[in-house]
């Protein structure tokens, strides 16, 4: 009788849960998340983290501004001025979420 090694077990076994999962039926956006909303703003801070915040969270308002209900999405956030000193951060952030139409 042929030895059953434990990397053999584990190649089984990931086998059986992929087929598994996409066997599954996906009810996709079930809950009645199905419109994708985004937005870009821009939002400045006298620290780094103050004016990456001050973006992200204005974008998520104006989101949110036409979506009733959304998921908590993504962020892509860059920075596009740095005072000579450091004093002044302003970042720009697009924040794209699913939602309730």
């Amino acid at each position: 009788m042929r030895k059953v090694t434990w990397l053999h077990r584990l190649g089984v076994v990931s086998a059986v849960a992929a087929v598994g999962l996409l066997a599954a039926p996906v009810a996709a956006h079930a809950d009645g998340y199905d419109t994708p909303r985004s937005a870009t703003a821009d939002g400045a801070g006298s620290t780094y983290a103050a004016g990456q915040s001050a973006a992200e969270q204005r974008a998520r308002a104006a989101v949110l501004a036409v979506g009733h209900d959304c998921t908590p999405g993504t962020y892509n956030t860059f920075m596009i001025y740095m005072s000579p000193g450091g004093g002044t951060w302003v970042f720009r952030s697009t924040h794209e979420a699913v939602c309730v139409d």
